[in-house]
């Protein structure tokens, strides 16, 4: 059985926090992810930034990030692969010495929230004290759940964004034959561009996929 925890930190409380201070509107996701020493967080979608080559600067120029690469262009958002120091930020060391894996992570400009799996209630005790205790992070338990089937649950292994084109996609009857629904009615039913719809789909069918053949 897993234990999944729901943690919000203030924005300053993540490195890429302040990547996107004063654009009210924008978001930061990350790709599910079971992070080790060499793959912490790879890889973050960045949605309604007014000024992505800002983002970048302003990325590259944290001390907890080594390099920033852009992988895709959409017409609301991108997507980057970042590559991490090591030690920098307590909360992605704890999460990795206590073998924790994230859900999904949602950053705005004011806060993050962090859905994170841990085997154990006492990993997810180590996480909070030890964050708590090398950092200044202002983190906050907000919710614990212990997980009896979390593997049929589909929601657990994908992103709330991928999880709702997923779904939006079905309902629709976008994956019949013959289609009943288009790229262009899913991307219009969920309120994004059809370039960023094909990738939701194409990354959460990829997770589903993993889970089920891996």
């Amino acid at each position: 059985m897993s234990v999944i925890a729901t943690f919000g930190v203030d924005s300053r409380g993540f490195p890429l926090g302040e990547t996107i201070e004063g654009q009210s509107t924008a978001q930061i996701e990350l790709e599910r992810v079971v992070p080790t020493r060499e793959e912490q967080f790879p890889f973050v979608f960045v949605w309604d930034h007014t000024d992505y080559e800002e983002f970048e600067r302003t990325t590259r120029s944290l001390p907890e990030i080594e390099s920033v690469t852009l992988l895709e262009t959409f017409d609301d958002g991108r997507l980057y692969r970042l590559d991490w120091a090591q030690g920098l930020c307590p909360l992605v060391s704890e999460l990795i010495n206590n073998e924790g894996m994230i859900l999904s992570a949602v950053g705005t400009p004011t806060a993050w929230v962090f859905e994170l799996r841990f085997s154990e209630h006492r990993n997810v005790s180590s996480f909070f004290r030890e964050v708590a205790a090398e950092s200044a992070v202002d983190i906050s338990l907000k919710s614990l759940v212990r997980e009896v089937d979390f593997e049929s649950n589909a929601k657990m292994v994908l992103t709330p964004k991928q999880h709702r084109a997923l779904e939006t996609a079905f309902e629709m009857g976008y994956f019949e034959v013959p289609r009943k629904a288009h790229l262009d009615d899913v991307a219009e039913a969920i309120g994004l561009s059809p370039s960023a719809t094909s990738a939701l789909l194409r990354r959460g069918c990829k997770h589903v996929f993993e889970r089920e053949f891996a």
